[in-house]
């Protein structure tokens, strides 16, 4: 009897271990998935609507970025132009933008404009645009987007005209809705790379993190050049 209860308890210890050891690997293995998953990019392609610079350049700068971000249009209006002149136009680095949606519903709005200034080969124009609009008459004064509506389909509407895109044209895109999809998948992806705010600045794969200035941006360039 006791002979069967030892050999009784010897197998049950033994399932037990078998099992944690199972379950290690399970696990390990499930970890090794979700990291391949979640590792960001680390060089961008010009051949893409929303790059620009030389495809041969060293450094890849690419900007994870809501129309909606105050940071991200202090970003846009006062430190990309001095990158984009010391370094973009002079061949260093070439540039990507990767809109995301997430702050209020002028952001999917704005986000979707993008795709319907793509159509017409006008993005930077809208870009730009966008950017300068809501720094000059919202964010440099420190309004909330969060609690101030800054951007509308109508307002969207205006600003591309002024940027010089057809008006009709890009009316009917974005007033049927076909874009949103686009706006959403490429915030469904920024979040699987673990972005969930912006703006999110990768140089050659290496996050730029805290407050963001010019110094800081062309120290991690100089770094990759």
């Amino acid at each position: 009897m006791y002979s069967y209860i030892k050999e009784r308890a010897t197998f049950i210890v033994v399932a037990i271990v078998l099992l944690i050891g199972f379950m290690v690997i399970v696990g390990q293995s499930s970890g090794s998935t979700k990291s391949e998953a979640t590792v960001l990019p680390t060089t961008v392609s010009t051949s893409q609507p929303m790059t620009r610079g030389n495809n041969d350049a060293k450094v890849s700068l690419i900007q994870y970025s809501d129309f909606l971000c105050p940071s991200c249009s202090y970003l846009t209006t006062q430190i990309m132009p001095t990158i984009e002149t010391d370094y973009i136009q002079t061949g260093k680095v070439k540039f990507e933008f990767r809109p995301m949606a997430f702050i209020a519903q002028g952001s999917t709005t704005a986000g979707e404009g993008a795709y319907c200034a793509i159509d017409q080969n006008k993005f930077w124009d809208y870009h730009d645009a966008i950017y300068n609009y809501v720094w000059a008459t919202a964010f440099s004064k420190g309004v909330d987007p969060k609690s101030t509506t800054i951007l509308t389909t109508p307002i969207i509407e205006s600003i591309s005209a002024q940027a010089g895109l057809d008006t009709t044209a890009f009316t009917n895109c974005l007033e049927s809705g076909d874009k949103k999809s686009a706006i959403a998948q490429a915030t469904n992806t920024a979040n699987s790379y673990g972005i969930t705010s912006t703006p999110y600045l990768l140089v050659n794969g290496h996050k730029i993190g805290g407050n963001l200035s010019l110094e800081t941006v062309k120290a991690l360039i100089d770094s990759q050049l």
